[in-house]
């Protein structure tokens, strides 16, 4: 039997015809680049290439990771950016860090320790007393262990666990309000873990673009005191909006404990490579916080500040972190070590190229003038005139784009416009470009918003509505939590 002319996404959804995908792709950019015939033609190169790709991003008409490489030769074949800075962003420092954590990543999943962590946790009586418990403890899991591992991976991971507790308690039935609960629980937790660098690729983008068009460089330390307080924030009030049950019979939680310490048990005891993939995120996350502390201890300007800022970023920690693995021998792995090299190819090195291609857009809209002339222009149109009716701009427009297109894909394409509108009104860019970063990671209200979302959606137990419904007041609580905390967290840093 012919299969029709739509294609199907990796999560199962049926997406756009691929010729509409393709037209499309073609259409726009070529719109962008005939209404602007009087702009400067390098301006005039980056904006079409940035129409074709964001276009291609939003319709999924080719794979992101080969839109991102397509864009960064359409900058050097039109001549908008040189060769040397548009492949030059291929090996940007923060490249590395997404390298190395994310080797980290894979070995915690790969040797089984974050099911162990997820699995110990349940297995505590304070963590399945009730319903509530059951929806903090899942939730909770979700955010920290999204803290340093895709909040993709963590959902997927977490799913089967959830679906167990929840048959557990005779309550797996789709609609049901606390399965319902749970399971959103699971996907907000996974989203909303901002509280590091390494938390969602779009923070690194962030990190990346304001450290190119400001010279600032924001540390682990620093981005936690602003991302650690949202985080914590929405969490909680995830968990306070979502176990409002109405006229829902509590279930008995008892046995959701059995079965977290029975499924502990059968992991048997902390085996060598889990230990290793321990030792390496230690090391990881220590260097990731002390040069920080030093910062704050000993003062910025001070000799010991400025070696250890210099001699190890947090590329070069989370690199470390990664040769542990390489290096520390295993008992329990055949081939004698929590990490090989063929398992670090599997990692997802199609976000690491977006992620590249994404700074070389950005740059190039610098480097062109584009940034600083769309800045002026859209300040003018929309009268945001002060760095903080431009944050709330920037972080209302990033969430409405991250409901139609992946975070990383949001934040790429709204963090250059929110620099450029603070440059356009002469104000600080850093709130701005901050706001479009966490703003992108709060699409809540449909299945294709985001990558966990989809996941949940596909376990068939929440229905659309339900997640719309719920996503879209989480989406309004979002912006408010973000906005009010960078408003008060800020200026008191010097960030503002």
């Amino acid at each position: 039997m012919n299969e029709s002319p739509s294609t199907v996404s990796e999560e199962g959804r049926e997406i756009l015809p691929q010729l509409w995908q393709q037209i499309l792709c073609l259409i726009v950019p070529l719109i962008v680049f005939l209404s602007m015939g009087n702009w400067p033609p390098e301006q005039r190169w980056v904006a079409t290439t940035f129409a074709f790709a964001v276009t291609s991003w939003m319709t999924e008409a080719l794979p992101l990771a080969i839109t991102a490489l397509v864009s960064t030769c359409l900058l050097v074949t039109t001549g908008a950016l040189s060769t040397k800075d548009a492949f030059g962003a291929y090996g940007d420092q923060i490249i590395l860090l997404f390298v190395g954590s994310f080797i980290i990543a894979k070995s915690m999943e790969d040797s089984g320790l974050d099911r162990r962590i997820s699995y110990w946790l349940l297995s505590k009586p304070f963590a399945t007393r009730s319903p509530s418990s059951i929806l903090l403890s899942i939730g909770t899991i979700a955010c920290v262990i999204s803290l340093f591992v895709s909040n993709t991976a963590t959902t997927a991971m977490l799913l089967p666990i959830g679906r167990t507790i929840l048959k557990a308690i005779h309550v797996e039935k789709r609609g049901h309000p606390i399965s319902t609960s749970v399971l959103l629980m699971l996907t907000w937790g996974s989203s909303i873990a901002v509280g590091t660098i390494i938390g969602t690729p779009p923070n690194v983008i962030g990190v990346a673009l304001i450290r190119e068009s400001t010279g600032v460089s924001i540390n682990f330390v620093q981005w936690a005191m602003f991302g650690m307080p949202i985080t914590i924030l929405m969490l909680l009030i995830a968990w306070m909006l979502l176990r409002v049950w109405r006229g829902v019979e509590q279930p008995n939680t008892s046995s959701a404990r059995t079965v977290a310490v029975e499924e502990l048990h059968s992991l048997g005891p902390l085996r060598d490579s889990e230990k290793v993939s321990m030792i390496g995120f230690g090391v990881a996350l220590t260097l990731w916080i002390l040069p920080g502390f030093i910062e704050y201890a000993a003062g910025s300007g001070t000799q010991i500040a400025k070696l250890w800022t210099a001699r190890v970023p947090e590329a070069v920690a989370a690199l470390a972190g990664a040769l542990v693995l390489f290096v520390m021998p295993c008992k329990d792995r055949i081939e004698k070590r929590a990490m090989t090299w063929a398992s670090a190819t599997k990692i997802e090195w199609g976000t690491i190229i977006l992620f590249a291609g994404g700074l070389a857009l950005g740059k190039a809209t610098f480097e062109s003038g584009l940034a600083k002339s769309v800045g002026e222009s859209l300040a003018h149109s929309t009268g945001a005139s002060n760095v903080w009716a431009i944050t709330a701009l920037s972080i209302a427009m990033s969430i409405l784009l991250s409901e139609l297109a992946s975070n990383t894909a949001s934040a790429t394409t709204m963090t250059p416009v929110a620099i450029a509108l603070a440059q356009g009104a002469h104000v600080s860019p850093i709130p701005p470009a901050l706001g479009a970063v966490i703003g992108s990671n709060l699409g809540f209200m449909l299945p294709i918003s985001t990558a966990p979302n989809a996941i949940v959606y596909s376990s068939g137990l929440v229905p659309s509505g339900v997640m719309l419904r719920a996503g879209l007041l989480f989406d309004v609580i979002g912006f408010g939590v973000t906005f009010g905390c960078l408003y008060l967290i800020l200026p008191p840093m010097g960030l503002a």
